[in-house]
């Protein structure tokens, strides 16, 4: 490079190039997850200023990250996914500078471990952009603030070194603000004044005072936030509170420093080896075959920019030998850094667990990379180490697709699932209980369910305490079936801020038993199931109340920044519009929507989606169709045989149609 400044932008924009392949291929296609649904369903109905009272249970820092980013974006997701892209980006060059003044003359291996900390593959979050801001915006204040210590530490005037401790105490708080268990940076502060007073002292007698010494004006840090913490503020949420998890430790001590040892062993493991390999395993596998191509070629793409960047990087500017002896500096900071990430993550009852927890390492992981390059910069043959990390790259690329995949495949279904309910639901009523079954991925929260369904039908904000939704939902359970049998009465399911009623004398029951299925209504007073469909909805179908669809209302069409845009108008269209026509009586336009059908080649790929139109072939008189749909129908022994029951229980047909019905779809065969 002529200058250190073009040096400089070939690292950002390789950064920036390198997070985009890896985290943006299919940021489109990413939706909301997990506490995403409660959060911005009030922040839609009361705006962005309810975030002080959502995050005021454990981390109210965090709402002064929500509020200016929902007032940028609103409620779409794909900005979201690229502010966090951006903050990942700055958090990795945050890192670049944070080890740069550590070992200024390690240009390539600190290079190294900034890079394969942005696409380190045991962090697999990234998708949940929204709930994850506030995680990417404190690593980043958090590399800020322990540069700035060592800016401080170094030997400058008095205006310098106050400006720099302010920095790093002021960006400290702000870390925390975000993420109490990222506490752990604190003894990483401590241990870099360690390692920066023993190079001025090879003697660890004579390191370890001076180093306190120097520590000391940092101790404001834990020490203010711990009291505000500890004696100021009032924790509302059991994971966070410091009083109950340190009270297991009190009440059965050794069980629980067992289980402290066995949560610090697997986590230790999964974030220094095994975050290289368990995610790609779990997740890569499971791709089909056009993915799997997909991920190998981006993977390509991103192995052959990297190289060539760093073989550009390194012509430039040969390693020369630090007298500090960095490798022997770095193997020991990283490894203490991996661990003090995961020492408040372990008193806390937790663990690094893929995927779910993984962000549960997102602190040790600066410390794992450290330690990996310290390793690498320790083989001394260059083709050998350039091998090992585009192995290491190769895993990280694959991984983080399939991990995109995963949830991209979670947010199509969503989005297919609300959709078809809309065709089939034009309102319904305020008070009902949602009782779903989506055709891939289990339903965790009963938010996953009522969220969707109010950003459809109750867009705006009710009357009643807090933020009541218009619709609720149950979890397809053993608890529920036991419930809805029993006709327990209904109970207040509170989400934080948002409050729910769930009524189990008042549910609909909405599923899609496969992913070949359409959304089906049950109708308790004539329940119809898919021979796919779970044992659990047979047994309740009875209790499901298909008056709750509101046959008169204007129809409800999905929020496009949420669900995207209308899908194509396939099979599944006609059978939803086929269905509520069905709930209204209207069977001529059901016979109508047959005909478009047939014309179009449309088939059902789950056969008891004809049953609407099986029915209004009966009343209208139409044995030709019937006798047409029969040989379809009996390829599914259990399907024939409800509609012979239902058929058959008709009343009023004509003759013609009551010989077609008994001689092709209840004679046995």
């Amino acid at each position: 490079m002529k200058s250190e400044r073009a040096r400089i932008l070939v690292e950002v924009v390789l950064f920036l190039v390198i997070a985009a392949l890896i985290y943006l291929p299919l940021a489109d296609q990413f939706g909301y997850y997990n506490d995403d649904w409660y959060s911005m369903y009030a922040a839609r109905v009361a705006g962005p200023q309810i975030f002080h009272e959502i995050y005021s249970i454990d981390r109210p820092g965090r709402a002064f990250v929500m509020i200016p980013l929902y007032m940028l974006f609103g409620g779409n997701p794909f900005y979201y996914s690229l502010s966090a892209y951006l903050f990942r980006v700055l958090g990795a060059l945050s890192l670049l500078w944070l080890l740069r003044l550590l070992w200024p003359s390690q240009r390539n291996a600190t290079l190294s471990a900034a890079f394969l900390f942005l696409v380190y593959p045991g962090f697999l979050s990234q998708p949940n952009a929204i709930d994850f801001q506030s995680h990417l915006v404190g690593i980043c204040l958090a590399f800020l603030s322990l540069g700035f210590t060592i800016k401080a530490l170094s030997p400058e005037n008095i205006k310098p070194k106050v400006l720099f401790w302010t920095g790093a105490v002021l960006t400290g708080w702000g870390y925390l603000s975000q993420m109490e268990y990222y506490i752990g940076f604190e003894a990483v502060r401590l241990a870099l004044t360690v390692l920066l007073a023993r190079r001025e002292n090879a003697s660890w007698k004579k390191t370890i005072w001076p180093a306190l010494k120097k520590w000391l004006p940092y101790f404001t840090v834990p020490a203010v936030y711990l009291f505000w913490r500890i004696f100021l503020f009032e924790n509302q949420r059991p994971t966070t509170d410091l009083d109950l998890q340190f009270g297991k430790l009190l009440d059965a001590p050794l069980g629980t420093l067992y289980a402290w040892l066995m949560n610090f062993i697997q986590s230790i493991l999964n974030v220094l080896v095994l975050a290289w390999g368990v995610p790609l395993s779990d997740l890569s596998f499971s791709l089909d075959l056009r993915s799997k191509l997909v991920s190998l070629v981006l993977a390509a793409v991103v192995l052959a920019i990297s190289l060539l960047a760093f073989a550009l990087l390194q012509r430039q500017q040969a390693e020369t030998e630090n007298a500090t002896d960095w490798q022997r500096e770095s193997l020991w900071l990283g490894f203490a850094w991996a661990v003090c990430g995961l020492v408040p993550v372990m008193v806390a009852n937790r663990a690094v667990i893929f995927p779910n927890y993984s962000r549960y390492g997102l602190v040790s992981s600066a410390g794992a990379v450290i330690v990996l390059v310290s390793i690498l910069y320790q083989i001394n043959a260059p083709r050998l180490r350039t091998a090992l990390v585009a192995l290491l790259l190769f895993s990280a690329s694959v991984t983080h697709y399939a991990n995109a995949v995963h949830h991209a495949n979670f947010s199509t279904d969503v989005r297919a699932f609300w959709w078809q309910v809309s065709w089939r639901v034009p309102q319904m009523t305020k008070g009902t209980t949602i009782v779903a079954n989506y055709p891939r991925d289990g339903i965790r929260e009963s938010s996953f369910v009522w969220g969707p369904a109010n950003h459809v039908y109750y867009p705006e904000l009710l009357d009643g305490r807090g933020v009541p939704t218009g619709i609720y939902a149950l979890l397809l359970n053993e608890t529920t079936v036991t419930r809805v049998l029993t006709r327990q009465r209904s109970f207040q399911d509170q989400y934080n801020v948002v409050a729910t009623y769930p009524n189990y004398r008042n549910i609909l029951i909405l599923t899609q038993p496969g992913l070949g299925s359409c959304v089906q209504v049950i109708d308790g007073k004539q329940p119809v199931y898919s021979s796919r469909e779970q044992d659990a909805i047979r047994v309740i179908g009875s209790y499901s109340e298909a008056e709750q669809v509101v046959l008169d209302a204007p129809a409800h069409a999905p929020p496009g920044f949420l669900f995207g845009p209308e899908p194509e108008h396939g099979w599944c269209y006609y059978y939803e519009k086929a269905a509520l026509a069905r709930q209204r009586g209207e069977w001529g336009e059901i016979v109508r929507i047959g005909e478009q059908v047939l014309r179009q080649g449309y088939e059902a790929g789950d056969l008891i989606e004809w049953m609407p139109f099986l029915e209004a072939y009966a009343h209208e008189g139409e044995a030709a169709r019937l006798r047409e749909l029969s040989p379809v129908i009996a390829a599914d022994t259990y399907v024939a045989q409800q509609a012979c029951r239902v058929l058959g229980n008709m009343q009023g047909l004509s003759p013609l149609v009551m010989e077609v019905i008994q001689t092709e779809y209840c004679a046995e065969r």
